[in-house]
């Protein structure tokens, strides 16, 4: 269900309120997730971000986590005194970030998608 909700043309924002209540708080889920570096995603995150905040980004406190079975990576971070949540499906190269506050208040969502050798991460090669 995260998957779809993710590759909605247009209303793919609801993927992260839905990652938001279903595996966020559950501890199970996260039990089964590995600490992973995930280079290639921290990578696109700082382009995203940096241009969402209109400045470079540095990602502090990051906590990134590997589901293997389901090449499936998420996690969070610190930015410019702002909350980042993030998840990534390595097998669609697309994964989904929010800035909490945004620039003007609001969550700001973005889609991202790594494509070329920027999808391959440098620690499964």
């Amino acid at each position: 269900m995260l998957r779809q909700k993710l590759q909605h043309p247009s209303d793919y924002e609801k993927a992260l309120y839905y990652f938001l209540e279903e595996f966020a708080g559950d501890a199970a889920f996260n039990l089964q997730c590995e600490p992973e570096e995930a280079l290639n995603v921290v990578g696109a995150l700082k382009q995203v971000v940096g241009k969402t905040l209109g400045q470079p980004a540095v990602l502090e406190n990051q906590r990134i986590m590997r589901l293997a079975q389901f090449k499936f990576t998420h996690g969070n971070a610190s930015v410019a005194g702002r909350i980042l949540l993030f998840f990534y499906f390595e097998d669609l190269n697309t994964g989904l970030m929010a800035v909490i506050p945004g620039v003007k208040g609001a969550t700001e969502v973005a889609r991202f998608r790594l494509t070329g050798s920027a999808a391959a991460n440098p620690k499964q090669n």
